[in-house]
Formats: structure tokens, sequence, C-alpha cells
């Protein structure tokens, strides 16, 4: 099998598994890339970890292209390139036309614009005590809203996603749609539970958050609420709501030191996604040190 073909079949299944267009459209990006390198006639069995690194290594993955301005591309565009190579070369062996994967050794650089915004646990506290103060239905909305990103985990295309018949309170459940579409049920604590049952009481089914309109609400609009609570709130980061999952997250690690809990609660498939959080816990700490 030739590189092209190898692309091509590698792209026809990132798009069954469900994978964003944005994932398939930055692995097509970096791929193409190496295929123009290499050779897009190279058979696949041809490629080495030798030539893999001397790929890394060249101008053509170390250097801007023409359309991003002159200079080095940042690590962080490096190790996108880096996990489209694994990712590929991992699905040549899973349906079985490599024995191993040339991209085996392939370690992505640890940088710091890796680590993502997160809100403090007196942050998020301020933020939430904000909204609370407000009044008006649409501030009481985001407060559930923003209460149950920062309390779940939750991705925020799941929350807008939820439906009254999703919630099973008395149990203290939901059920989500993840990634691929996949359903999942998460845990929700007292405080959830009773801040979503006041809030429901009177929707009706449907959607749980919706606009000033009564229709669902969209993901825009829940950016530029937060935005402009933050503002309210006199907090000086850029924290999105995915910002919310990874504050979470953080927290979640720090209170249980247990990878394996964190990588349930937020339905990571492999425990090496979840480890990120680690990281941030030591640079929390790291600064908690240095005010000492």
């Amino acid at each position: 099998m030739t590189l092209t073909d190898g692309i091509e079949r590698f792209a026809v299944q990132l798009e069954a598994d469900g994978r964003s267009p944005h994932t398939r459209r930055t692995y097509r990006r970096h791929l193409d890339a190496f295929a123009r390198w290499a050779g897009g006639d190279t058979e696949v069995v041809d490629i080495t970890p030798d030539r893999l690194a001397r790929f890394l290594t060249s101008d053509a993955v170390r250097l801007r292209a023409d359309a991003e301005g002159a200079g080095p591309r940042a690590a962080i565009t490096v190790n996108q390139v880096k996990s489209a190579l694994r990712a590929f070369f991992r699905y040549l062996v899973e349906v079985g036309t490599l024995a191993t994967s040339p991209a085996r050794a392939v370690r992505s650089a640890r940088t710091s614009s890796d680590l993502p915004q997160v809100l403090t646990q007196d942050e998020a506290a301020r933020l939430l005590s904000t909204i609370a103060a407000a009044t008006g239905p649409l501030a009481r909305r985001d407060h559930v809203l923003f209460s149950l990103l920062l309390g779940t985990g939750i991705r925020l295309s799941a929350a807008v996603g939820l439906d009254v018949a999703d919630l099973r309170l008395d149990a203290r459940r939901m059920t989500i749609t993840g990634k691929g579409g996949r359903r999942d049920a998460v845990i929700l604590n007292q405080r959830l539970v009773a801040l979503l049952g006041a809030y429901v009481a009177g929707l009706g089914d449907g959607p749980v958050f919706r606009n000033g309109r009564g229709a669902r609400l969209g993901g825009r609009q829940v950016q530029l609420r937060l935005t402009a609570w933050l503002d309210a709130a006199g907090i000086a980061k850029v924290v999105t709501p995915h910002s919310m999952r990874h504050s979470f997250g953080v927290r979640l690690y720090a209170q249980t030191r247990d990878l394996r809990i964190v990588q349930r609660a937020l339905h990571h498939a492999s425990v090496t996604t979840t480890e990120l959080y680690t990281r941030l816990a030591d640079d929390g700490l790291e600064q908690a040190m240095e005010a000492m």
C-alpha cells in the first residue's frame, strides 16, 4: 500500500469513527505534508523510524509555510504533526497492513502552551456567586448551566444537548451524548440535583437549556454569556466553556490523586489523555511553593 492510498483509507476510517471535522482536517493536512516530503507513491512498509525522525527535523515540519509567516513553528503545532503520524501508523497496524508502527518512538515535546487555562476554586466560586446574585430567567439559567459544567466536567456540546428526559435526578444521574454520539451516564452531586430539580420543574419536555425564544441554547451564546459573567466577576482570564472541563479535572485530581477516577468522570478513552491534569496540578503546587 502506498502512502497516498493509506492516507485516503485512514481519512475514511476517521469519519467512520465519528472524529470531528476539525480533527480530520488537521490530520489530513499534516499527513499530506508527510506524503509530499516522502513521496506519495512510497510504500508504507518502507517507512522506518529513522525516516520519520528525518521528516520531523526537516524544514517541512520545523518552519512555517509562507502563508503562516516566517520563522519556526510553535512546538504545539509540531506536536500535532507527531500526533497525526502516530494515529496514522497505529491505524495501519490495527488493520494488519504493518506489523509494527514506525512512529512508536515518536514523542511529543512538553510545552507550557499545551496547558489549558483553568479557574481556581476561588475563581469558580466567585463566578457562580456573581451569577447567583443577578436576577432574571437568563441569569438563573446561566447559574445552573455553569454550575453543571464546573461540577461535572461535561463538554459544552453535551450540556446544550441535554433534554429534560435525560435527567434521572432521583438516581443522581443524567445521560449525555459524548464524542462520536456515544451515550454516557454522569453522576450528579446533591447540590446539582437540587439546582437542576428546581430549574426544570416548570420546563416540560425538550431542551434543558434554552435561549430567550425557547429554542435550544447555542454554544456561541454560552461563550458570550460566560465572557460577560467573567468580566462582572472581575476574573481577568481568557476562559472558555471547555476550560471549565479542565477546571473540574484539575480539582478532582487534586482531591483524589487517582487518574482512573478522573478518567472515568471525564469519559476519556485513554488514561494518557487524563495525565494532563497531573501536570496542571503540579503547576499549581509550584505556584503555591513560590508564594510561601
